[in-house]
């Protein structure tokens, strides 16, 4: 990514300076998709908002225009200098546990699972919060993170495509038929699809995978899903 122009940077700061009146500080902890990148401070879309991020340190670099990150820090005006950042998917509360148990990954399985979804091979294997995250390189040479169960059941997956590869809503929206975005999803698998919420790069939707389970999409503006989030069953009686 070539450098932003001192002026840019300033440009950009004084936007988010102006753009609100002066406000204390407070204690804030936010989950938003990086829309934008100034060198080391990242710009956070948070749904209704958006807000200049200054991490401390080097904790910013590691990160990508796309990327949906959970920022905790200090809060003024529309800035927040970030003690910690981190990726959402990396949330405990994200993900269902299961404590006290240890299971060896079904290698095969898992395997099997991505190459059915088109995910290419394994490249990567950790151990997070009792489930196992799985990095593949799919045919487009995009990475693919997916969270499996330790008995081998998928959970989620994210095809970590950087933002310039996926149109903006303001670019894109004006001319998107919501028919359109549900026949897509149609054609990828899903049904029973009900538009949630409009994010800088993508849209929010609920529907019903192709193995009857509900899901949390994130869709682009051209339709194609990137991300998949398997939802908590109500627990049995």
């Amino acid at each position: 990514m070539q450098p932003t122009p001192l002026k840019a940077l300033a440009a950009a700061i004084c936007t988010f300076a102006l753009s609100a009146p002066l406000a204390a500080q407070e204690d804030v902890r936010i989950n938003g998709e990086i829309v934008e990148r100034f060198n080391d401070l990242l710009v956070v879309d948070e749904g209704d908002r958006r807000l200049l991020i200054r991490p401390e340190g080097s904790g910013g670099e590691r990160f990508q225009i796309g990327d949906d990150i959970i920022v905790e820090g200090r809060l003024e005006g529309d800035t927040v200098t970030a003690s910690t950042l981190r990726d959402s998917a990396d949330e405990p509360d994200n993900r269902a546990t299961q404590q006290g148990r240890v299971i060896a990954p079904d290698i095969a399985n898992i395997q099997r699972q991505l190459s059915e979804h088109d995910f290419g091979e394994m490249v990567e294997l950790k151990s997070r919060e009792d489930v196992y995250r799985i990095t593949s390189v799919n045919a487009d040479g995009y990475d693919v993170r997916s969270y499996f169960s330790p008995e081998g059941e998928l959970l989620e997956w994210h095809i970590k495509r950087p933002g310039h590869d996926r149109p903006h809503r303001d670019d894109s929206l004006s001319g998107l038929e919501q028919r359109d975005v549900e026949n897509a999803l149609t054609e990828q698998g899903y049904r029973n699809a009900a538009l949630i919420d409009f994010k800088g790069r993508h849209m929010e939707w609920l529907a019903v995978s192709d193995s009857e389970e509900q899901v949390l999409l994130h869709v682009d503006y051209r339709g194609d899903v990137y991300r998949e989030k398997r939802l908590p069953t109500w627990p049995a009686e």
